[in-house]
């Protein structure tokens, strides 16, 4: 079995990269255009840090150990039971579909992404192989599905999480929630990690 150094569980690289170029422009166009127009583009300086300070804050968390951190604390929050059937949302290189599948050797885990190109490192073939690193292939599925569109029927998941995905739901957000909560069992549990702020008002 491979060790641990081999998980490929993705990065932040994409969000740090989006934010410090926001940063970036926006101090570039400050400068220009205080210089060439009027002094009041200078204004433009003022949400500088506030992209800076997002890019920090990716990139701190970032890391593999702090990610498999953050995984074994949601699901000690969570607790799944035996026979308990697991949606992951938007799992990229299966982190949670993964983690919960190890939880309960009898709890089965589905991932759900679209993995579209450039949109970061993760992809299909990655979250299969660290699913056979982490030994539970057997017990987790990867499927390419858009979460406004599951194609699982009604009730069918006992848990239903999402980590860091929601707020890349730019269009039709509500569906996207409407359909987790459909698959959803009554009385099943839902959990989601989102940055602060980072799913207000879509």
């Amino acid at each position: 079995m491979k060790g641990k150094k081999n998980l490929n569980y993705g990065g932040v690289t994409w969000h740090v990269f989006v934010n410090l170029l926001l940063g970036i422009i926006l101090s570039a166009v400050a400068i220009y255009g205080g210089l060439t127009f009027h002094p009041i583009i200078y204004l433009l300086f003022l949400p500088v840090p506030y992209f800076v300070l997002k890019a920090v804050k990716w990139g701190l968390g970032g890391n593999l150990e702090e990610r498999l951190r953050i995984r074994e604390e949601l699901i000690k929050l969570v607790q799944p039971k035996e026979g308990d059937r697991v949606l992951d949302v938007g799992t990229g290189s299966g982190l949670l579909a993964i983690g919960f599948a190890k939880a309960n050797k009898n709890v089965k885990a589905t991932g759900i992404d679209l993995w579209i190109p450039g949109s970061g490192v993760t992809s299909l073939k990655t979250a299969k192989n660290n699913a056979e690193i982490e030994g539970v292939a057997d017990r987790v599925e990867f499927k390419k599905a858009d979460v406004r569109d599951i194609p699982y029927p009604d009730n069918c998941f006992d848990i239903v999480v999402a980590s860091f995905v929601l707020h890349m739901v730019y269009k039709n957000r509500e569906a996207a929630f409407k359909e987790m909560i459909r698959v959803l069992k009554h009385g099943g549990k839902f959990a989601i990690i989102e940055p602060p702020g980072d799913i207000d008002g879509g």
